[in-house]
């Protein structure tokens, strides 16, 4: 992976970071959005799952541009092994991404897909 693909694989984190996040998808669909099925539950848990995870996107495109410099330029001697080490920081990001976003999820409502704080209204 070079120093040019790396950084516009984060720019793309980036820009769908911010669409998700300022336009997220209305409604509940099997094309666009967060798409995992607790996010899939409810709207509410629709909207919150990919405004959120479009904060988490942009984040992890953020840290990947920098980083994907960093890598490229301290193996710039191993394109291979820059490639691997990209790859597998890329994956993590992305595990990280939904991971951090099921918890949020989680956090913020119940199992039925209904916001916790209105369960004790």
């Amino acid at each position: 992976m070079g120093n040019l693909t790396s950084c516009i694989i984060g720019i793309i984190f980036i820009v769908i970071g911010l669409a998700m996040k300022l336009y997220p998808p209305e409604h509940i669909n099997n094309t666009l959005g967060y798409k995992t099925p607790f996010a899939m539950k409810s709207r509410d848990t629709w909207l919150e799952g990919n405004r959120f995870s479009g904060s988490m996107l942009f984040l992890g495109g953020v840290i990947f541009v920098p980083f994907s410099i960093l890598i490229n330029h301290l193996y710039r001697s191993n394109i291979e092994l820059a490639t691997k080490i990209l790859g597998v920081s890329l994956l993590i990001i992305s595990l990280a991404i939904i991971l951090i976003t099921e918890i949020h999820l989680r956090t913020l409502f119940n199992k039925n897909g209904v916001k916790k704080e209105a369960m004790l209204k």
